[in-house]
């Protein structure tokens, strides 16, 4: 970002590239469309293009792109004619990224059409359990299923490392609570 506060395009590119599918994602789960989630991810890019010149390296980048990428997910959260539609895809799980152990989703097996419902089914129930979290709870527990840690966290939305602590546990409890019959079956 450095590079590109100097004027530096190539860096800017280099930025994209490393994060594009990160921040599309991250908004993703935040809302379930992957269109919206594209428009927003691009709003975050213009946000970071338009503020290279104010930027200054308080914290690490990934921290500042993404405490851009919740503000840009509320903003949209909030507006009156919300986009908030759930999609008829392969799971929100599915296409991310891989993670920092290097896993990557396994390959779909050959499936019966009730199992494809059924899990359909089941990731809706999952998105839809997500977005119910209080705003906190849910900015929080998507950050960390992004990798955050606790203080990048605590850093992108004004609370302390234990109270970040804290809304990621009553999250994955709320979670828990809302998914329990589900999880039975």
């Amino acid at each position: 970002m450095a590079a590109f506060k100097e004027g530096d395009r190539a860096a800017f590119r280099m930025l994209f590239d490393a994060y594009k599918k990160k921040i599309v994602n991250f908004c993703y789960r935040f809302c379930g469309v992957r269109e919206t989630a594209e428009d927003m991810a691009q709003e975050v890019f213009l946000r970071v293009y338009r503020a290279a010149a104010t930027y200054t390296p308080d914290a690490k980048f990934s921290t500042w792109i993404f405490r851009i990428a919740v503000n840009v997910c509320l903003n949209e959260l909030r507006r009156p004619a919300y986009r908030y539609k759930t999609e008829p895809v392969d799971g929100w799980m599915k296409e991310s990224v891989s993670d920092k152990k290097g896993y990557e989703p396994a390959a779909p097996r050959e499936t019966s059409p009730d199992m494809m419902i059924e899990k359909h089914e089941q990731e809706r129930i999952i998105r839809e359990s997500i977005r119910k979290l209080p705003e906190r709870q849910r900015v929080a527990f998507l950050l960390v299923n992004e990798g955050a840690s606790y203080e990048e966290i605590s850093q992108q939305i004004g609370l302390s490392e234990s109270g970040v602590k804290s809304l990621i546990h009553r999250a994955r409890e709320t979670l828990r609570e809302t998914l329990k019959e589900f999880l039975r079956e």
